[in-house]
């Protein structure tokens, strides 16, 4: 009997994820049985967690918050949009060492396509300035698309890539630059942990008819998503983002075509 293949899913806190349920999804998708599990890993221990997984034959994790920047130290070798972003989501462990990537961009590319939008086409503007939002800035930019704004409370530095090549403007938090490229946005993405007490941005400064997506998601709608629902924007979590970048992860393992209907299945996606 073969082995199950292993994986996990590191971050800190690590209060609720479905990860684990779309790598059982995708490996049975392909006729392979799979075990997944959460490992909370501070930044401290991540160097030490990843050495023991791949000591113990697991064949690759993702990471999420806080891990994806510091990450990049912990690798053997970077793909270049990994490399770029200063992102990694996604671990694979060969014998030669830790390879990373970050499939979070080309997640939320094909993620506005599933939603009727094509990022080649799109004005789009990130609130927040961390991983997360320079992997989707440079996937966007990479597809043709514009990053009208990248919105943040402390303005990106040279070496952080935030510069003339993403074509981004960076926006004060709350400033009136912000409200002009929130009503100018065709899509409008929360790239920070910001919630119900510390919303993301302010609603009613986005024009009808533009989309919000939340990455953040839980077990229930996140409350901006919700609210801009009931103020008739269309709004999504960011169980979408999960789905579709979890694919790419997935087929970066096992190294051949996952489809996507299983995993959206596994997760409830869309809701």
């Amino acid at each position: 009997m073969t082995a199950p293949v292993r994986f996990a899913v590191l971050g800190d806190p690590l209060r609720y994820s479905r990860s684990p349920d779309l790598h059982r999804a995708g490996a049975a998708a392909l006729g392979l049985a799979c075990e997944s599990e959460l490992v909370r890993t501070p930044v401290a221990e991540l160097t030490a967690t990843l050495a023991r997984l791949s000591a113990a034959g697991y064949t690759g994790c993702n990471l999420t918050m806080p891990l994806k920047e510091p990450a990049l130290a912990c690798v053997r070798e970077a793909t270049p949009r990994a490399r770029r972003a200063r992102s990694v989501n996604t671990i694979t462990f060969r014998a030669a060492g830790a390879e990373g990537d970050s499939t979070d961009g080309v997640g939320f590319v094909e993620l506005l396509g599933a939603l009727d939008r094509d990022a080649a086409s799109c004005g789009i503007v990130l609130l927040g300035a961390g991983g997360a939002a320079r992997s989707l800035a440079l996937a966007v930019v990479d597809a043709g698309g514009r990053v009208l704004g990248v919105v943040s409370r402390r303005e990106p530095v040279a070496d952080e890539a935030w510069g003339g090549a993403l074509g981004a403007r960076w926006c004060a938090w709350g400033s009136e630059a912000e409200r002009a490229a929130l009503a100018a946005a065709d899509v409008v993405v929360n790239c920070t942990p910001l919630g119900a007490d510390d919303p993301p941005a302010p609603l009613e400064a986005i024009t009808r008819g533009a989309l919000v997506v939340d990455l953040t998601y839980g077990e229930a709608l996140t409350p901006w998503v919700r609210d801009a629902r009931a103020r008739g924007l269309e709004a999504v979590d960011g169980l979408g983002l999960l789905v579709h970048q979890a694919r790419h992860s997935l087929m970066r393992w096992f190294g051949r075509d996952v489809p996507l209907a299983p995993l959206a299945a596994a997760v409830g996606w869309p809701r």
